[in-house]
């Protein structure tokens, strides 16, 4: 599929820039620098317990889910590009208009005869923090790779990842891939994974006990349901054909 072509690649670009930012960061006097996003590879969107045991089920079933579940913690990876690696240039000048007062980490690394600078920047808006990752090369202009908001008033926001910065062209000014999530005040949470043209849909609801339902679509047409009980040892399936009728359904472990 299309879609993946475009995630391998930027998979790709990822493991160059997660070498360029990887280190310790500066003690900060900027108050922007103390603004976190609300996830990182320790604290992931999806319980990490609950794909283990969908994992050590064996059951086709769990694996399918534990797929899914993991796509969504995937977004994780993004985010070794939010640190301030030591040695990095801090500006309060924005790249482009983000609004508010901003605080901008730049650095920058050889590879061969290229040069690459990649731009962390956290800006500040009445109502959300926002996040940008910038990316260019051999002195280029800036280009856009992440975009991110994330609410002040509840846990809420998305994220973006695009294309224009490491030259996928028909991607310009859309995402490669699109994360979205919301808290309920229940303690339910919905996380929706998504690539630029709606290809694929990956919609997740997980409840307070780490309990889930979730939906995969794909080019508009629901493909498949699931379950999973709090422990991911146990939970329902249901697969479809292009025409919405079911193609099969049940329990699992069967």
């Amino acid at each position: 599929m299309k879609h993946l072509r475009k995630l391998t690649l930027l998979l790709a670009v990822f493991a160059l820039l997660f070498s360029i930012s990887c280190g310790s960061d500066d003690e900060e006097t900027v108050d922007l620098s103390d603004v976190e996003f609300a996830f990182d590879v320790s604290n992931p969107p999806i319980d990490q317990t609950v794909i283990t045991n969908l994992n050590n089920s064996g059951d086709q079933n769990a694996l399918q889910i534990s797929s899914n579940l993991t796509a969504a913690n995937a977004m994780t990876g993004w985010l070794a590009l939010f640190n301030q690696p030591s040695g990095s240039q801090q500006s309060s000048v924005p790249i482009g208009t983000c609004g508010g007062k901003a605080v901008v980490y730049t650095y920058t690394a050889n590879s061969g005869s290229d040069t690459f600078t990649v731009a962390y920047q956290i800006c500040e808006t009445s109502s959300a923090y926002i996040f940008q990752i910038f990316f260019s090369q051999n002195g280029s202009d800036p280009e856009l790779f992440i975009y991110a908001e994330q609410s002040k008033s509840a846990n809420e926001g998305y994220m973006e990842v695009y294309g224009s910065a490491i030259g996928v062209s028909e991607v310009e000014s859309v995402p490669v891939i699109r994360y979205t999530w919301e808290e309920n005040t229940d303690g339910s949470f919905n996380f929706v994974v998504t690539d630029s043209n709606s290809g694929f849909v990956i919609d997740i609801d997980v409840n307070a006990d780490n309990s889930g339902e979730l939906s995969y679509t794909i080019d508009g047409s629901l493909y498949y349901e699931a379950t999973w009980n709090a422990t991911g040892s146990a939970g329902t399936y249901t697969y479809y054909n292009t025409d919405g009728s079911v193609s099969s359904s049940g329990t699992w472990p069967s």
